[in-house]
């Protein structure tokens, strides 16, 4: 009995020394991670600071009780020998806090965490990341340190024993962890974003938030969340545009932008829009476009700001409009919406759309009736509209196989083999939706003035699949994300592209050709326009939980956890694929360099 009493006061023993330890390296861990705040910056406000102060104790005071929970204690009751566990600890520790410093410099770096892209990338960019000797020779000053605090402490447990200040350490920390999730709750529903930008800063950091439960429960209203974006201050993330720009525009024409929600390129063809491929040798032709994009919103972003979409989240919270729509607002345009009522309510668009009007239309529940109803209502603005206008126009029907009421149609076709039967059904009345599409971009295309820019295109490509949302969201292939596009610049004879072109030319094609600014189009964009060859060996694309990276090699499918798939140009699946780092690396710098300084 008496053995088994000093074993349990051996093992007690063992499991306070292994809490102790575990504080130190809280507070090492803490020092490290102030390079996390180095690299992002400091908080302007009060109660960020407060907060960034308080998540660093609370978040790696949570990191290091789990490291030491899956590590540290199963071990102490295994093998309660205390040489043992002290090198052992030391060796566990020395590996997690070399992970931390790694993690700072990959975060300086490429601005992510580690995870199994990240570590791809890295394995091939060594000599950028070790640049610094404290990578190679930290580790073996980590080891020293923690070998001299695991005996230290061990030494010292009964005087540190006495002075009981293991509760209220522990309380502090407890409070720290808990006050931060329930301050981020209320930051994220109130957005208010000298809290909620730094979501990224520390390596798994995943803050609660509460908001479609404080919706549903009537805390919060959407439109609260609406208006709570629009008076948000706006925060100072990104360098855009990099340089002040020279614009030195002679004349104001009209700027028509009609924008089809899920338009296939390959469906252009002259049974099903044949009145658009009249239209084509006219005008300016893209036959190898593509959206930045596969989805809607997005695909928007893309066009109108031809920004990576890594910059989407920071433009909105930098309430940073278009260059092109604030250039041509200082030219007294006005600017309204067509299409979509939905737009100006969406809080991720916010920025984007913040000078538009929205125009009044009938809701129709048949979005083709819908879709005729927006082409009444511009035809009616064209009419009475003056001064310069910039009119974005959306249509839907083809994403909902909308057709209107009472429509013939034309003949069904033999669809893809590689369709199932639900898909070829879907195929055919794509075809019908088009067909109708036709007829309206014709008689709106009828009614424009020769002296208005007009740009016809799609926000994305369509899939005739029933699977999961999920699977649409990672799809990229060339039916997500090709698109028409279609180009009139007043006095210029019909001309079709020999080149690939995407979304983010548009910016730099308008900027230049309409408002002759003098400054490189890489000062406020990708640097692409549509009448030049890509600046770029790659093509971005992306939506809220994935992105692509297009070459003519392969397509590049990476989500937020760093998981990626390589698909062949024509989206096979290539499992022995590896990432093209060179690319990659050229991505990333791309997606660095508007960050603010």
């Amino acid at each position: 009995m008496h053995a088994q009493d000093q074993q349990k006061d051996k093992v007690s023993q063992l499991v306070l020394w292994g809490h102790w330890f575990t504080f130190f390296n809280m507070i090492l861990a803490m020092l490290i991670a102030t390079r996390y705040i180095a690299t992002e910056g400091w908080p302007d406000t009060l109660l960020g600071q407060a907060y960034l102060l308080t998540n660093l104790v609370g978040h790696f005071a949570f990191l290091g009780f789990a490291v030491y929970l899956l590590t540290l204690f199963p071990v102490t009751l295994l093998l309660p020998f205390s040489r043992i566990l002290r090198g052992y600890a030391a060796v566990v520790a020395t590996l997690a806090q070399s992970a931390l410093l790694f993690d700072t410099l990959v975060f300086d770096h490429y601005r992510l965490h580690l995870n199994p892209f990240v570590l791809d990338v890295a394995a091939s960019d060594l000599l950028a990341l070790f640049n610094t000797p404290m990578l190679v020779a930290g580790p073996l000053l980590l080891l020293a340190l923690q070998l001299v605090l695991a005996n230290g402490l061990w030494k010292r447990l009964h005087r540190i024993r006495r002075r009981k200040l293991g509760t209220r350490i522990v309380g502090t920390l407890i409070t720290c962890f808990f006050a931060t999730h329930f301050v981020h709750v209320w930051a994220d529903a109130t957005v208010y974003r000298p809290i909620t930008q730094q979501d990224d800063m520390f390596p798994l950091h995943y803050p609660a938030t509460a908001k479609s439960f404080m919706t549903r429960q009537g805390l919060v209203d959407e439109d609260s969340l609406v208006e709570a974006e629009r008076l948000a201050a706006p925060t100072r993330q990104l360098a855009y545009p990099l340089s002040p720009l020279q614009c030195h525009a002679q004349s104001s024409p009209n700027v028509l932008v009609v924008a089809v929600e899920a338009w296939r390129a390959d469906m252009v063809d002259q049974q099903t829009m044949p009145k658009l491929l009249e239209r084509a040798p006219q005008n300016h032709w893209f036959p190898r476009h593509y959206s930045g994009a596969n989805d809607y919103q997005n695909g928007l972003y893309s066009l109108l700001y031809g920004m990576l979409p890594a910059y989407e989240a920071s433009l909105n919270a930098d309430k940073k409009t278009p260059v092109l729509i604030e250039q041509l607002a200082k030219r007294d345009y006005d600017f309204t919406l067509f299409g979509d009522s939905r737009l100006l309510t969406n809080r991720n668009l916010s920025a984007m759309l913040a000078p538009f009007s929205l125009a009044s239309v009938e809701e129709q529940d048949n979005l083709a009736e819908q879709d005729i109803e927006t082409t009444d209502a511009v035809l009616q603005y064209l009419k009475s509209a003056e001064g310069p206008q910039f009119a974005l126009v959306t249509y839907h029907s083809p994403a909902y196989y909308s057709t209107p009421i009472g429509s013939v149609g034309i003949p069904s076709v033999k669809a893809d083999v590689r369709l199932n039967y639900a898909e070829q059904v879907l195929y055919n009345q794509y075809r019908q939706s088009l067909h109708f599409l036709d007829g309206e971009l014709d008689r709106l295309l009828d009614s424009v003035g020769e002296d208005t820019v007009v740009i016809v295109t799609g926000t994305h490509g369509q899939m005739f699949t029933t699977d999961s949302s999920t699977r649409a969201q990672r799809n990229f292939s060339s039916g997500s994300t090709q698109v028409p596009m279609l180009v009139h610049f007043p006095g210029d004879n019909g001309w079709t592209a020999p080149h690939q072109s995407s979304h983010y030319g548009v910016v730099g094609t308008l900027m230049t050709r309409l408002l002759s600014c003098e400054n490189p189009t890489t000062d406020y964009s990708l640097g692409d326009t549509l009448y030049q060859p890509p600046a770029h060996p790659f093509l971005v694309m992306g939506n809220d939980r994935y992105f692509a990276i297009r070459t003519a090699k392969s397509i590049t499918v990476i989500d937020k956890h760093g998981d990626y798939r390589v698909y062949s140009p024509e989206y096979k699946r290539r499992r022995d694929a590896g990432l093209d780092v060179q690319v990659l690396l050229g991505v990333m710098d791309e997606g660095r360099r508007f960050l603010a300084r």
